[in-house]
């Protein structure tokens, strides 16, 4: 639960929480929360794997594979594979090698399981002073599955239905959690740590970091502020659901994103992303016209408009990285918009694949 080498207390437990309670006391601060009674109206509590077997089995689901090696603990490499839910799920059932070496993650309810969308309604906090990006998704694990320790760039949900899990987080610490280079693959950014079994030989500051913990119960919602480190064990076969979200409003998670404690995160996470372009033919056309890129880019995210200001900051950061004292001349293409910043990698970190 706690880790010995770092400093470490329990996440909070509160209950009877009012929406504006959780926006000023844990939201706006960007504090960590378990909220243990958010969901007692939720039909999805009632869920169990073979329940959701008999409504949604046939559904097709993507798979990951290659979870029980040390690449997937540090965030480097899982292959992908198409599959029913209910034949994950008889794997899942018989704990095989093939359910050891596998994990149902980041399901979109509405495109994998829409017929079980309105079991799961928003919660008031959200629905009241937030903003959905994403989601809802379900995750389903097998007893004993690390998750690799990451940050996402949205706010974050996360509700436990069955089963129990571990969950760590380290706030916005890069110095102590090393995250892979620059570049990697995906939407989230990945730390080199397992968490579980630091080698503090070659991570030493990771002994630096302050770890927030708690054993999410079934019925408990932990929220996990946007650009939060954390990491996830299963410590029994179960499902989850999370939701990402933001600020409501045109203007107010991007501009929360240039302060603490999100900006040295939000800077990291966008240089990896441009870094995942780099290589490929559309680059120099990115370059030319980064100022539009970089306004399309946050309007398809987080369906903000960034300030003038704000595209201005992070074109410059970008041409701070890449060594560059002025954009080359736009580059037209044949379409009126400008060519798309894409997150490489957001479903294959296997090997060469970047789809």
């Amino acid at each position: 639960m706690a880790i010995s080498c770092c400093q470490s207390t329990p996440i909070p437990r509160v209950s009877s929480l009012s929406e504006k309670d959780f926006h000023d006391l844990y939201f706006v601060p960007a504090k960590p929360v378990i909220i243990t009674d958010a969901t007692e109206d939720w039909p999805a509590r009632h869920w169990t794997v073979d329940s959701l077997v008999e409504r949604v089995g046939d559904n097709e689901v993507w798979v990951r594979g290659k979870t029980n090696v040390e690449d997937y603990r540090v965030g480097k490499a899982y292959s992908i594979r198409r599959d029913t839910f209910s034949k994950y799920c008889q794997d899942l059932t018989k704990g095989n090698a093939r359910a050891r070496s596998s994990y149902l993650a980041v399901a979109s309810m509405q495109q994998a399981f829409p017929q079980l969308l309105s079991d799961v309604p928003l919660p008031t906090y959200l629905r009241d002073y937030g903003k959905l990006h994403l989601g809802p998704y379900m995750w389903v694990a097998l007893k004993g599955h690390y998750e690799f320790c990451h940050f996402d760039p949205d706010d974050n949900f996360l509700v436990m239905i069955r089963g129990r899990k571990q969950v760590r987080l380290f706030g916005t610490d890069l110095s102590s959690l090393y995250p892979n280079p620059l570049g990697s693959h995906g939407k989230t950014v990945q730390s080199q740590v397992n968490c579980d079994s630091p080698d503090l030989e070659k991570f030493p500051n990771f002994a630096n970091a302050k770890c927030q913990y708690c054993t999410l119960q079934p019925g408990e919602m932990l929220f996990i502020p946007a650009f939060f480190w954390h990491q996830v064990n299963a410590l029994d076969t179960g499902i989850s659901l999370n939701m990402f979200y933001g600020d409501p409003g045109e203007n107010s998670f991007i501009s929360k994103m240039f302060h603490p404690p999100y900006q040295e995160h939000f800077f990291y996470w966008f240089l990896n992303i441009m870094e995942q372009n780099k290589a490929h033919t559309s680059f120099p056309k990115i370059l030319s016209r980064l100022p539009e890129v970089v306004k399309h880019f946050f309007l398809k995210q987080w369906h903000e408009t960034p300030t003038i200001e704000q595209v201005d900051r992070v074109v410059q950061l970008a041409m701070d990285h890449f060594k560059i004292d002025t954009l080359p001349s736009p580059i037209l293409g044949e379409g009126k918009f400008p060519p798309v910043l894409k997150i490489r990698g957001l479903l294959h970190r296997d090997e060469n694949k970047t789809k």
